[in-house]
């Protein structure tokens, strides 16, 4: 009777880690992966937050039509190249998966080579896209942006003394 009752014990474990794991990556299409922003908010509420954050600015800053058109214009060309790059990133992701698990490693190390230059145009396009935004603004707003920037939520972080031990030197 013991015996039967552990067996029965180590079915039902086995069959709740099998279910708590899922370990069969179902919901998750090639190329896609699972992280906390896609789960904490949609990217539509993402993108309205940092709109709304633009709009504030602009007025803290009393931009000029003119300045608002610029920003304006340089916001939507960067978005645009912005999605054809994800959405390159996203096919070299796949191909880089089917690669793995075809065993083609030469493939794959090429694609990922291809992968992190991507990522690296992105991150230079971003700092490209601020340093344009910089340029845009007069000598004053430029202060004014500074001390905006110091007021700014995420440099508490910045200066959290326990944080500064981790500062790569």
């Amino acid at each position: 009777m013991k015996k039967l009752a552990f067996v029965l014990i180590g079915i039902i474990a086995v069959i709740g880690l099998l279910t708590a794991f899922d370990g069969d990556c179902r919901g998750i299409k090639d190329g896609e992966h699972r992280s906390m922003k896609g789960k904490m908010f949609n990217d539509g509420d993402r993108q309205d937050r940092m709109h709304d954050g633009y709009e504030m600015m602009c007025e803290e800053l009393d931009l000029t039509d003119e300045q608002k058109e610029q920003v304006e214009d340089l916001r939507i060309s960067s978005k645009k190249e912005m999605i054809v790059a994800g959405s390159d990133l996203k096919l070299l992701e796949i191909d880089k998966r089917i690669a793995m698990k075809n065993k083609d490693f030469k493939l794959a190390k090429k694609l990922t080579g291809d992968i992190f230059e991507i990522k690296q145009e992105m991150a230079e396009n971003r700092i490209e896209q601020q340093k344009q935004r910089w340029n845009f603004l007069t000598p004053e707003q430029q202060e004014k942006a500074e001390e905006l920037m110091l007021d700014h939520p995420r440099r508490e972080f910045q200066d959290n003394p326990k944080l500064k031990k981790l500062k790569r030197k």
